[in-house]
């Protein structure tokens, strides 16, 4: 048997939301949309507190410049 790629979970959520939920077409592509999103806003933020990375930019030649 294969090993199942989701998982069904319950979320408790207040009678405004589950109206403005039900507005949208498809329920479960809206919360995986939701996720995804707070996923990358995490991602993005870790990424910063990170700092730069320790990729340099390669040098220049000197007397290298294309334009002329």
């Amino acid at each position: 048997m294969a090993a199942r790629k989701t998982e069904r979970v319950s979320v408790w959520l207040t009678p405004e939301q589950v109206a403005w939920l039900k507005t949208k077409d498809n329920l479960s592509e809206t919360v995986r949309a939701m996720v995804t999103e707070a996923m990358n806003l995490d991602r993005l933020k870790a990424s910063v507190k990170a700092g730069p990375r320790a990729k340099a930019k390669p040098a220049r030649k000197a007397g290298s410049s294309k334009s002329r």
